[in-house]
Formats: structure tokens, C-alpha cells, sequence
């Protein structure tokens, strides 16, 4: 055996044993290292096979890199592998930026998925929905990279251009689009009086201090006499777990709000403060499947909780946590190692949040069974109708004598 092949087989070998480490192949733990072995034997052989029977002389960098990769989408869609200068340059920079164009994707089927746009991005503007498909970034099929290396090419400098193909409801083939990066502001939390005793709050994204300018927002509601709350989180993916953490305990002042666990990854619990409750009279919850990540996490827990009622159709599904693992030619992976449970035990990666009144708004009935989204063209309006339902449902809940 080469020393090039032998190199190759023990880049694998320290991949897979990873993989074993912490969960097995394709989802099978297992304690036995003569089952360990066997595995990594099996691998061995066929890149030897390979090597020695395949027609032509095989590139055999491409060959393992593509077993990783393979094997890392077979666990997830955020779990990551980098070659050396990818892995060097995430350590520099975790966060991709400074600028982007305004969307959130995941992959589902193999598929690029848009889980939401940011309203007023360079995406929103070009016309990119939720459920669009993403085909290639500037030129490069996407199908080669996890959600994170696709969030990060979507990623850069402010003024810079990139590339897309988007596939969506209205056209059969990808059609390219052209966007400008740009440094994005989160839009700020929009609040009014749904009627003349609900107050209505929606948030686009949970952004560093957006559980402040909530509670800012449900207090001064209730000064003008909201007596319940509508929480929109239609539509609402990424930001930052501590501000969904701090969210959901305006609403809820005591006991469990989420969980993450893995398994090497200790059980760590994450409750509500009870000094931060700013509302104690009932609450509703919209959600739809462009709900993703800590979104997520203030719907499931207000419905455990018994807190309040979820309106609207199930959530996307994100909720992992990730740690950088060195590989030893200098190359890494982003290994998802816990996931983030609900005070129910559900896993909210892939499950999503299931409401417990469903009300598709026009166009999501078809999405409930794997068809196209189609989200309300104006959210708040009298013609909402998961707003109305939501509302109908307070009026029937008995509501405390006064507020926190």
C-alpha cells in the first residue's frame, strides 16, 4: 500500500472513529471495538479496491473528501467537514459576515431550503420566499455543502456581489439572481393593538438584545390596556438562544423552558427567570414553517408549559449544538454534539414545534403535505386569519386580576 493511500485510510479511520464517537453509523451507537474494527476495515478495503481496480487512476483526495462529506449529511445537515484553509479560516472568523443578503437556509432531502428572509434584505428585494430552493452559488452546486458552508458563501465583505440560482414555485428551472451583500440590520420588533384588549408583537429575528425591546413592547401594550398577547414568530429564524431563553421567561416565571443534550455533551437545563416575567395573562403563540432555531424555542416552551396556545402550522426544525474538532492533517469538522429538547423530551432539530391549534393560512394547507409555502402577503391585518383565530382564543381564556 502507498504512503499517499495509507494517509488517506487513516484520515478516514479518524473521521469514522468520530463518527462512532458520538453516535455510531448512521445512527447506531455501538460499544463493541470489534465492531469498531470491522467498520474501518470495510472502508479500508474498498478505497484499496479502488485504488487498484477502478478504470482509470482515481483522484483519491476527491474520493475520501467525498466519503466525508457523505458521511457527515447522513447525520445532519449542519455537521461540517473543512479542508485545512476552510478549517484555518473558520477558526479566524466563526461567524461568516460582516455582511450577507438577508436569508436563512437549511437543507432538507438533500435539498437547499430558504427558511426565512429578512424583510427589506437584498433577498427580500430580489424576491426570494420561504420554501424557495437554492441551486448553485456562484456557480457551485449546492448539493456539495451543509447548510453552514452554504450560509458562509452567501456570506462577505459589504458591496460585494454573489450568484444565485433559486428554483421557485413560479418557474421550473433555476433562475439566476444577482444580490449585493450588505450589513443588516435586524428589523426592530413591531407592536400594536390587535383590538381593543390584544396586544399584538412580531418578531423577525432574535437578535442580540431583541428579549429587551420585547418586554419594552408587551409593557408599553399594556399600558394602552392589552389584556392578552399575540406573540407572531411567523416567519422568525436565527439570533441567539440566550435571547429566546430571556423571551420565553417574559412570559413564563417559573420551570423548565429547553434543554440541550448529546452524548458526551451533559444535560444542560435552561429555566426561567422569574424576576424578568413581564406578562402573566394569557398568551398566544403563531408560528409557521418558516419558524426556525430559538423561535422555536419560546413556541415550545409556552406550549409545554401550559402557558398559552400555538397557532398556525408545524415549525421548520433547527436546534443543534456545535463544536470545531481538529482533524490531524490539519483539516476539521463542525460536529453537531447535543440537540435542543423541549420540557417535553421532543428534540426540536428535524421535529419542529406542532401547534396545538392548527390553522394553515391561505396556501399552507398544500405545505402540510410536502407542497409549496405560501405565507400571508400582510401579517397583522384584519385578513389574517391565524392572527383572528389566535384572537377568538383569548377571548375564551380567563385572565388573571392584573398583570405582572
Amino acid at each position: 500500500m502507498s504512503g499517499r493511500l495509507r494517509f488517506l485510510l487513516i484520515a478516514v479511520s479518524c473521521v469514522l472513529v468520530c463518527y462512532i464517537v458520538v453516535g455510531g453509523l448512521l445512527g447506531k451507537s455501538t460499544s463493541s471495538s470489534e465492531e469498531t474494527y470491522k467498520d474501518l476495515g470495510v472502508y479500508s478495503e474498498v478505497l484499496s479496491r479502488i485504488k487498484s481496480d477502478y478504470v482509470t487512476q482515481p483522484n483519491l483526495q476527491s474520493v475520501t473528501g467525498g466519503a466525508i462529506k457523505g458521511l457527515l449529511e447522513a447525520l445532519d445537515p449542519y455537521s461540517t467537514y473543512f479542508t485545512p484553509q476552510q478549517f484555518k479560516e473558520y477558526l479566524a472568523h466563526p461567524e461568516a459576515g460582516p455582511a450577507g443578503v438577508g436569508v436563512f437556509v437549511s437543507k432538507k432531502f438533500g435539498f437547499a431550503t430558504v427558511i426565512s428572509v429578512l424583510p427589506g434584505s437584498p433577498a427580500d428585494r430580489a424576491g426570494i420566499k420561504p420554501a424557495d430552493l437554492l441551486d448553485r452559488i456562484n456557480g457551485k452546486p449546492v448539493r456539495e455543502l451543509s447548510a453552514v458552508q452554504i450560509m458562509r458563501s452567501l456570506d462577505g465583505e459589504p458591496g460585494t456581489r454573489v450568484d444565485v440560482w433559486v428554483v421557485d414555485e413560479s418557474h421550473g428551472e433555476p433562475q439566476k439572481l444577482t444580490l449585493t451583500r450588505q450589513v443588516i440590520a435586524a428589523p426592530p420588533v413591531a407592536a400594536k393593538m390587535a383590538d381593543a384588549h390584544t396586544g399584538y408583537v412580531r418578531i423577525d429575528t432574535f437578535d442580540q438584545g431583541k428579549a429587551e425591546e420585547i418586554s419594552d413592547a408587551v409593557k408599553e401594550l399594556v399600558g394602552q390596556g392589552a389584556t392578552s398577547m399575540v406573540l407572531d414568530l411567523r416567519d422568525c429564524a436565527g439570533g441567539e438562544t440566550k435571547e429566546a431563553i430571556k423571551t420565553a421567561s417574559l412570559f413564563i416565571s417559573k420551570g423548565l423552558i429547553a434543554y440541550t443534550y448529546g452524548q458526551r455533551s451533559p444535560r444542560h437545563d435552561y429555566t426561567a427567570d422569574g424576576e424578568s416575567t413581564a406578562f402573566k395573562m394569557p398568551v398566544a403563540v403563531l408560528i409557521n414553517r418558516a419558524t426556525a432555531g430559538p423561535a422555536e424555542i419560546v413556541a415550545d416552551a409556552i406550549l409545554c408549559d401550559r402557558r398559552g396556545d400555538v397557532v398556525g402550522v408545524p415549525s421548520f426544525g433547527v436546534g443543534v449544538v456545535q463544536k470545531a474538532i481538529p482533524v490531524g492533517d490539519g483539516s476539521g469538522l463542525l460536529l453537531s454534539v447535543a440537540k435542543y429538547y423541549g420540557p417535553d423530551g421532543k428534540a426540536i432539530q428535524d421535529n419542529g414545534v406542532t401547534p396545538n391549534i392548527m390553522v394553515p393560512s391561505p396556501g399552507e394547507a398544500a405545505a402540510l403535505d410536502g407542497g409549496t409555502l405560501v405565507t400571508p402577503q400582510q401579517f397583522g391585518t384584519k385578513d389574517d386569519i391565524q392572527l383572528q383565530k389566535a384572537i377568538e382564543v383569548l377571548k375564551q381564556e380567563p385572565a388573571p386580576a392584573q398583570a405582572a
